[in-house]
């Protein structure tokens, strides 16, 4: 086929060449994947566990799928730290290679007027670090994502289209996850979006003078592993503001409400924290104000906190001048939040935990 690509001259032809090229590479992305299936189920999979870059790994991921996350439209942001862990840099590399083509192929490139996005993100919990593939895609029914480890499985592929895999990308990330240890999460809501994570040893930092990528951005603020606790009941906005704050190096803990909040912050047990609390005024069950007191009563008193709200009725002013926080008015920009989290970013922080 690619001597007959070289070689030819008909543009029809050509066309014919490439549909049947890219049955080829479906039939080679089948068999490999059926074979990575055997070597895990036999136990012929070997593993080297040992320390490993973790910002090369993620950089050189996000470069190889690049281009096929451009041509479907969709933006593909990476957000690493200087990380070392300790894993199989192969296996590992297939693990999150594997989540991020899944999160393109089942992410539009724009869906309810919004265009598609994907955030590969890592952030320390500990002594554990949990890498995230984050994306706004169709999303997996609750009573489905326990099947979607499954060989052969898929949840939206009704036509049995090749372009979307054949089922066993994740079935892979999930033998593999078993054979090295780590654990496996998936989040996801129907038309909202998934986020497929993977947790792995912590080793350390890498010495700033033996760094590889450029992690953060010249200009933006370095918030890494700031913890914000945010309190917003709409799960787009809440879900928005969460990435673009993991990109800048914040921990996130988010919910719909106080009470999601500290649950959260209950089961992620992290060593200090939260650093700043970010809260939507008019919330389903409570007010914005309430929220904060609530967090603020269940982790530490003195927590700086701020309130957005499209409301601007007195009553609404009052009562937030009266709790003396900060309202700002929606939509909150990107550059305003990222300011006033700089200005209250600890010294210390879970970084040293």
């Amino acid at each position: 086929l690619n001597y007959i690509e070289r070689n030819i001259e008909s543009g029809n032809l050509a066309e014919d060449v490439s549909i049947a090229q890219r049955q080829v590479d479906a039939m080679e992305g089948m068999i490999n994947g059926a074979l990575d299936i055997c070597r895990l189920e036999s136990g012929t999979w070997h593993v080297e566990i040992q320390e490993v870059v973790l910002p090369s790994l993620l950089h050189g991921i996000v470069v190889d799928t690049q281009p096929l996350a451009g041509a479907k439209g969709l933006k593909l942001r990476l957000h690493s730290r200087p990380y070392l862990v300790r894993t199989d840099r192969h296996a590992l590399d297939r693990i999150v290679r594997n989540m991020v083509i899944n999160a393109v192929r089942y992410t539009p490139s724009e869906q309810g007027g919004k265009k598609g996005h994907i955030l590969v993100s890592c952030q320390r919990r500990g002594n554990r670090i949990k890498i995230s593939v984050w994306d706004n895609g169709i999303g997996i029914p609750e009573g489905r994502q326990g099947d979607i480890f499954k060989s052969y499985v898929q949840v939206d592929n009704p036509e049995r289209n090749h372009e979307k895999g054949f089922g066993l990308g994740l079935s892979i990330v999930q033998g593999l996850a078993n054979l090295l240890g780590h654990k496996l999460d998936v989040d996801s809501t129907p038309g909202r979006g998934s986020r497929f994570s993977v947790t792995v040893p912590f080793i350390g930092l890498i010495p700033p003078e033996l760094l590889e990528v450029q992690t953060v951005e010249n200009g933006d603020p370095d918030l890494t592993n700031m913890v914000v606790a945010i309190i917003e009941d709409n799960s787009d906005l809440r879900i928005e503001i969460s990435m673009r704050l993991i990109e800048h190096g914040c921990y996130v803990v988010a919910g719909a409400s106080s009470c999601d909040v500290i649950e959260q912050l209950r089961i992620e047990a992290l060593a200090s924290g939260p650093h700043f609390i970010l809260s939507d005024y008019r919330l389903e069950n409570e007010d914005g104000v309430a929220a904060i007191a609530a967090v603020r009563a269940a982790t530490d008193a003195s927590i700086p906190a701020i309130l957005w709200s499209g409301d601007t009725s007195s009553a609404v002013l009052k009562k937030v001048a009266a709790s003396g926080m900060k309202l700002l008015s929606k939509p909150v920009s990107e550059q305003t939040l990222l300011t006033i989290l700089a200005k209250h970013k600890p010294k210390t922080s879970i970084e040293g935990a």
